[in-house]
């Protein structure tokens, strides 16, 4: 999954979205439920539930292992870099995952 997919979606838990147990069909992102409307934070689609196609539901803990992951993986990839810039998206990056953790109860 792309550093950029991965910022859209933590943005969309940030803004108050649910994750629901659903995958676009366009592109197989998550879906977010948020003021009764289901979207994809990844494409953008504007997604009806007949349309949407089920998958197992991912637990919470899941979903913080998967972002410890991306944080590990954000945190090397930082150590290593010289470009001012992309350290500096690199960190945006991580900054988000920390809150999507923080709003996760992570511990």
């Amino acid at each position: 999954m792309q550093d950029d997919n991965i910022a859209k979606m933590a943005e969309a838990l940030l803004s108050g979205g649910k994750m629901l147990p659903l995958h676009c069909a366009k592109c197989r992102g998550p879906l977010f439920e948020k003021d009764g409307k289901i979207t994809c934070a990844v494409c953008g689609e504007k997604v009806a539930e007949a349309k949407a196609e089920a998958v197992k539901p991912v637990a919470a803990k899941d979903v913080r292992d998967i972002l410890t992951e991306k944080l590990q993986e954000l945190a090397a990839q930082l150590r290593k870099e010289m470009d001012p810039r992309k350290s500096s998206e690199i960190l945006v990056l991580m900054k988000s995952i920390l809150e999507a953790l923080e709003k996760l109860g992570a511990k």
